[in-house]
Order: C-alpha cells, then sequence, then structure tokens
C-alpha cells in the first residue's frame, strides 16, 4: 500500500462518516453494556450536530476568516512580470459525459478555476494551475484540466501553464517552487477555498514563496442567517462539517510530519 493510499484511508477512519460508523458498529457490538448504548448514542448525536448549520457554520468560521478576500488591482507592468496565480486543484469530474468523456472539474475546483481566470483579467499576471493524479492511474492531472478551463474561460494559452505531478498541498508548493524560480516569478496570489487556505499558506511559506492568500468559494453562513431548518440535520452541513474537521486534521497532521521541512529540506 502506497504512504498516500494509507494516510487517506486512516484519514477516512479518523473522520465522519466512518468514526460514527465504527463508533455504532463498536456499540451495537457491546449493546448489552452501558458503555455500547453510550457508544450508539454518541455516534446518533454526534451524526445529528454535525449535519446543522449552526455547528458546520462554528467549525468553519475559523478557518475561512483567517485571511480577508483578495482585492483586485491591476499591477503594474513591472511588478506583473514578477508575479503569478498559483490555482489549487479541488477534484475532477472524471469522464464527464456531458464532455463526450472527456475529464472536467468538480465544484469546488471549478469554483476556484472560475475566480482565478477573474483574477488573471484583473491584475494582469500569467497562471500556474497545480495538481496531479493521486491515487488514479490513468486519469488526466488536475493542472492539466484546470488550465484548459482557464484558457476556455478566456486566458491566453501563453498565460496559462500547468504543473501535473502533484499529489496534495504540501507537494503542490514544493513542486511549484523551481518552475516559478525559472520563469523569474518572485511573488504569488495564492487561490484556493476558503477554508484551505490556512492549509496552503502554511505549505508555501514553509517553501519560502512569497504568497499572497486570495480565498474563494466560501461555505460558512453568518450566524444572523440561520432559522429553524438550519437545527436540523442537512447533507450540506454535514459535508461542510466534514471538510473543516479534514483541514483541522490535515492541519495537525502537516506541522508534525514538515516541522522541520522549509526551503532545501523535507
Amino acid at each position: 500500500m502506497s504512504g498516500l493510499l494509507w494516510t487517506k484511508s486512516v484519514a477516512l477512519l479518523l473522520l465522519p462518516p466512518g468514526v460514527l460508523v465504527v463508533l455504532g458498529a463498536v456499540g451495537l457490538l457491546f449493546w448489552r453494556r452501558l458503555w455500547g448504548r453510550l457508544l450508539v448514542g454518541m455516534a446518533l448525536a454526534l451524526l445529528w450536530l454535525l449535519s446543522t448549520e449552526p455547528v458546520s457554520g462554528a467549525l468553519l468560521h475559523p478557518l475561512e476568516s483567517e485571511y480577508p478576500a483578495y482585492e483586485t488591482t491591476r499591477l503594474p507592468d513591472s511588478l506583473a512580470a514578477k508575479t503569478a496565480i498559483v490555482l489549487l486543484g479541488g477534484g475532477v469530474y472524471r469522464h464527464a459525459p456531458e464532455y463526450g468523456g472527456r475529464d472536467s472539474l468538480g465544484q469546488e475546483a471549478l469554483m476556484r478555476t472560475v475566480y482565478a481566470a477573474r483574477l488573471a483579467q484583473g491584475t494582469g499576471v500569467s497562471v500556474y494551475a497545480t495538481g496531479g493524479v493521486p491515487l488514479e492511474t490513468g486519469a488526466e492531472p488536475e493542472g492539466a484540466v484546470m488550465a484548459r478551463w482557464l484558457v476556455h474561460l478566456g486566458l491566453p494559452k501563453a498565460g496559462v501553464h500547468a504543473e501535473i505531478t502533484a499529489d496534495n498541498t504540501w507537494e503542490n508548493a514544493a513542486d511549484l517552487r523551481p518552475l516559478l524560480a525559472r520563469d523569474g516569478i518572485r511573488h504569488v496570489i495564492l487561490v484556493t477555498s476558503a477554508f484551505h487556505m490556512p492549509r496552503a499558506i502554511f505549505c508555501f511559506s514553509r517553501q519560502r514563496i512569497d504568497a499572497v492568500a486570495a480565498p474563494c468559494a466560501y461555505h460558512g453562513r453568518q450566524a444572523g442567517e440561520y432559522n429553524l431548518t438550519s437545527y436540523l440535520p442537512q447533507w450540506t452541513a454535514f459535508r461542510d462539517s466534514v471538510l473543516a474537521l479534514h483541514e483541522y486534521l490535515g492541519l495537525l497532521w502537516y506541522r508534525i510530519h514538515y516541522a522541520g521541512s522549509h526551503f532545501g529540506l523535507s
């Protein structure tokens, strides 16, 4: 089993719904004991709570509020030549029937790509899309799919570049560093989902890449937007809770695993 597959498998068991299934299964196995019944009750209570908008919002808010939205301004030519937008992948929609079976972008990646295209048009800088094919053989690299969409959205081919080897956020930064240095890029405008931005900035700063956050695709809602239905289970709220928990786990793992890693060391 590859290291990446092992890491993802462990994460799936530590995060909902995997951890809830394990808790519930163990509780049912020992149902006759008080602690077994408590485990089942805990699993159901957590499932309900994580499926409500106030809980998902509370989990997302610290992540999404850490970096403000980027203010788009046209950069002077001298600065634009040394600056680029870096677009991080967010999932590929494999073998899309509506596109003749060709790989397209998943919802999260599409929101990031549309924003990166708009940002490139507003700032006048080039875009580097990064993402490989983790755990999938023969699939089109995510960086290549995003680059194709950037051109489709109106950016010139000469201003769109693709990095197609990275399997995770750390590798996005590490694999891009030599490409950016080769092209004379000293500053990057980093585009990813708002909840993912803290981990992305951590990785790029560790690689000593001067990155400014340009978050997009916000998931959280403001406290005043909640109503009675917000406290009822919803699959979208559960999805957002899992996204947030995944980021907290990822941040913890990266800070432990890459504690001594920086430019020139890994």
